[in-house]
């Protein structure tokens, strides 16, 4: 059986103090999840500034520079997109798992099995 991407290798752990910045390059698809404190994220060439407390997500919308500040004391996780190819394993693990259910007489869908 095919092995899924596993989510470790795709998520990064960051604590920031107050004022520290990090700088994100080609981050789109990206998640920005705050798990402590208060981030200020700036994207390139875009003029919102997306304020996020504990407890909010983002994803990074745009491609180029992104700036995230750390108003307060601040624990993130950056949770990178899949890329291609892992992007069409799962998509083939996931076909297989329902052809297989349906060759077997179950729904895999969450409803009831065939009778």
């Amino acid at each position: 059986m095919a092995r899924l991407p596993s989510l470790r290798r795709r998520t990064r752990r960051t604590v920031l103090r107050p004022r520290e910045t990090l700088l994100l390059d080609h981050a789109q698809g990206s998640v920005l999840a705050v798990e402590r404190g208060c981030l200020w994220v700036t994207l390139e060439r875009d003029p919102r500034d997306i304020i996020l407390a504990q407890g909010m997500r983002f994803t990074i919308d745009r491609p180029g520079r992104t700036i995230v500040a750390a108003e307060t004391a601040s624990t993130l996780r950056l949770l990178s997109p899949l890329r291609r190819r892992e992007r069409l394993a799962v998509a083939l693990v996931r076909a297989g798992a329902l052809l297989l259910a349906a060759w077997s007489g179950r729904d895999m869908r969450g409803t009831v099995p065939h009778a």
